[in-house]
């Protein structure tokens, strides 16, 4: 038998048909045994077609793992060479098919289209015919050559010999008698060559069996060379370029009273690898070959925790040793202001928090006296909109734990100013007397530095005003207003008379919708009619 080195359990097998297979070519065959014979050829095939599918799915892992590293030249030379390899296989096993097809069709008279049997499964003569021939000549010669030119060019091709298949991995597919133990004491079997050991004296069933389990052999070949490209894993050793052990931790800082979270692994370590892993002793659940460390970290300063990972390479388990340090500190909670402070009352003000103890663990939630909070588009900030009280704290919590709080003193938003202007919008003087303004409008101005730091919350509507005529000390004519303008066509006036404005409704319009009313510092203003 072919191959030498630890072997599955469906080799086993399968190397077990074929010494009974060997065993039964030397009895005289009765029907029952031909019944047997078509049940190992069945066995073989179906072994034959799992092994081909194994062989395909190793050269797809292949491509995909050459591809994730980034197509190397090196990844792209092992794939040119698995499909050589796996293009000369296939040539090889379709010979074969064609030969088992000939002697189903020549041999065996063909299929029974009611039976699906070969019609001649005994059949012995015709066998010999066309596999031995009359002078050496038949197919059975032929296959010889071409079994031994591929077991020689998977050990001796060019691309094929760096990868070093040796003589436990293969050893000659098409051998006579001579070697084979089971005719040591039989002069008459063991002299006979590789086509007649196989084929002579040999019902068409069981030389398709012969010519089944030289394909399973040709296959399996082809799956070690597959392994030593580094086409798939057909055992169960484990293959590392390097083995280190190592461990990642979210964050080497930690607060007290929060979770310590780390990862400890192989480097480039498998799922299938069955790592065992500790924690400082005790057993750490591992799932696809990574261990999850996480206890509650406790007292201050540095601290250390020693892990260990024990994988089975080769039948023998190893354990490897890491160790990683980490700080624990008190968590300190920051607050920055996207605006300058203070908060402002009835308004969006936006805040940054931090807890850099907490690194990427940092997962806030917040609550706020005198007002409402709301996370904001990113990590760690907030939404504040204080109430009516001078004061508002702000609480954050993380995982459940008080990460820290923070006091903010609340102003009132600060009065716009207002004024009269004509159609420019400029600020007029009205101290001497002037022409009648064909235009009244009122202009609303932001304080400032309430505009500067809640840009979007300082925008504002005049909603109404009235516009009075006073001559000779009484009114003689008064206008109201809807919205900030008013054309004063139609309102006769002469030089001396009074104009007053009065500013009935100015709201500022806060970022999150809605309407406020906003202070007006002075409604009432006035000017005289000039000539």
């Amino acid at each position: 038998m072919a191959g030498g080195g630890k072997q599955t359990p469906r080799q086993r097998m399968i190397n077990m048909m074929y010494l009974v297979l060997t065993a039964m070519l030397a009895l005289q065959v009765s029907s029952s045994i031909i019944d047997k014979f078509i049940f190992l050829n069945a066995s073989l095939e179906h072994a034959l077609e799992g092994a081909r599918k194994g062989s395909e799915n190793a050269l797809t892992a292949l491509k995909k793992d050459v591809e994730k590293q980034g197509n190397s030249s090196e990844g792209l030379k092992k794939i040119k060479h698995a499909e050589k390899l796996k293009q000369k296989t296939a040539e090889l096993i379709g010979e074969i098919d064609k030969i088992k097809k000939r002697l189903t069709n020549e041999a065996g008279g063909g299929i029974d289209p009611h039976t699906n049997a070969i019609k001649d499964a005994k059949e012995e003569t015709k066998v010999e015919i066309l596999m031995l021939g009359a002078t050496k000549n038949g197919v059975g010669y032929d296959l010889k050559t071409k079994l031994d030119t591929y077991t020689n060019a998977l050990m001796n091709d060019v691309d094929f010999k760096e990868y070093g298949l040796t003589k436990d991995d293969i050893s000659p597919l098409a051998e006579g008698n001579e070697k084979n133990p089971i005719y040591q004491h039989d002069p008459i079997q063991r002299s006979k060559n590789f086509a007649e050991a196989n084929f002579g004296q040999t019902p068409v069933v069981a030389a398709l069996a012969v010519l089944t389990q030289k394909q399973t052999d040709i296959i399996r070949y082809e799956q070690a060379l597959l392994k030593k490209i580094g086409a798939g894993e057909f055992g169960r050793d484990i293959k590392f370029d390097a083995i280190v052990a190592n461990a990642y931790a979210d964050a080497n800082i930690v607060s007290q009273g929060s979770d310590y979270r780390a990862e400890m692994f192989i480097s480039a370590s498998s799922k299938k690898s069955g790592a065992r892993m500790t924690y400082n002793g005790s057993a750490v659940t591992v799932k696809d070959g990574i261990g999850e460390v996480k206890f509650q970290a406790s007292g201050k300063g540095e601290q250390t925790w020693t892990g260990t990972i024990t994988i089975n390479n080769r039948g023998k388990d190893t354990t490897f040793k890491v160790t990683k340090k980490f700080e624990v500190v008190e968590p300190v909670l920051i607050v920055k202001a996207k605006a300058n402070f203070p908060l402002y009352r009835n308004c969006a003000n936006p805040l940054e928090t931090t807890v850099p103890a907490l690194g990427a663990n940092y997962k806030p939630s917040f609550s706020i006296t005198n007002g409402s909070a709301a996370p904001g588009t990113r990590q760690g900030d907030v939404i504040i909109i204080p109430g009516t009280g001078n004061e508002s704290i702000l609480t954050v919590t993380n995982g459940g734990r008080k990460a820290g709080e923070a006091k903010f003193r609340v102003n009132p938003v600060p009065a716009p100013e207002v004024y009269v202007s004509g159609s420019s919008g400029n600020k007029l003087n009205f101290k001497n007397a002037m022409p009648m303004l064909p235009n009244i409008r009122i202009m609303v101005v932001p304080d400032e530095t309430f505009k500067n730091t809640l840009p979007d919350e300082a925008r504002y509507v005049v909603t109404s005003f009235e516009v009075s005529v006073f001559r000779g000390g009484r009114r003689i004519n008064n206008v109201p207003v809807g919205g900030d303008k008013y054309n004063t066509s139609s309102m006769s006036t002469r030089p001396g008379d009074g104009i007053q404005v009065e500013i009935k409704g100015v709201n500022r319009l806060p970022a999150r919708g809605g309407v406020e009313p906003a202070p007006i510092s002075n409604p009432l203003q006035s000017f005289y009619v000039g000539s």
